[in-house]
């Protein structure tokens, strides 16, 4: 693969130049590079983007733009052969778990992974533990984020957690929690594989267990 053409997709990504990353992505190919090389470099640029976010030098909107864009690459350059999960960025089921209303922000996380080009099935508020298997039996997932504002949610996700290990079903799935009463020892202490503080904190997570599925396909 060409450092420079590689180089050159990242910057593009990270300027929002949907125009330059199809056209460096296509002559990636071209000269040989595979569809998993050019996805590692336009994950840098998505990273990049991220970066410029949490800086406050861009926003909500210019996330959306990277989404779109990555999106656009998928669908019109790369072929992952014998991949079809990667016809969208990842599978995605989000729930807010049982006992907790609250949707608000699980519905702004929802958006932002779909114009993030990953495929979500929201399952609403007060999910139990048995639909949330239920789902991810059905659904093939490769993540679940589960969401809760009340001082009881960490409990339902711990729950949640649970009843995926007792069903067979916990390794087939990374776990993102959120919400406020959750912390990062909590998360840990549930058994989760991620904790979501906010929009980023999430997004990035997923960017990253996607990266790490990729990579070991393309190693196998």
């Amino acid at each position: 693969m060409s450092n420079n053409l590689g180089a050159l997709l990242v910057e593009s990504m990270r300027s929002l130049d949907e125009l330059k990353v199809l056209q460096y992505s296509v002559e990636m190919v071209a000269e040989g590079t595979s569809s998993f090389e050019i996805f590692e470099r336009l994950l840098e640029g998505i990273r990049e983007v991220d970066a410029l976010y949490e800086a406050g030098q861009y926003f909500i909107a210019d996330l959306i733009m990277a989404g779109h864009i990555m999106k656009s690459v998928m669908n019109k350059v790369l072929v992952f052969h014998g991949y079809e999960e990667y016809s969208s960025f990842g599978k995605i089921i989000i729930a807010t778990v049982k006992d907790d209303i609250h949707e608000l922000g699980k519905n702004v996380i929802t958006d932002v992974l779909r114009y993030n080009g990953f495929e979500v099935s929201d399952l609403g508020a007060d999910v139990s533990a048995e639909s949330i298997i239920e789902a991810v039996k059905e659904a093939t997932p490769n993540i679940l984020i589960l969401s809760g504002t009340l001082s009881s949610s960490p409990g339902r996700m711990a729950e949640s957690i649970a009843a995926l290990e007792r069903s067979g079903l916990r390794g087939s799935v990374r776990i993102i929690v959120g919400g406020a009463p959750v912390t990062a020892q909590s998360a840990k202490a549930m058994g989760a594989d991620a904790y979501s503080s906010n929009i980023m904190d999430c997004l990035k997570a997923c960017h990253e267990f996607m990266a790490l599925a990729v990579n070991s396909a393309g190693e196998n």
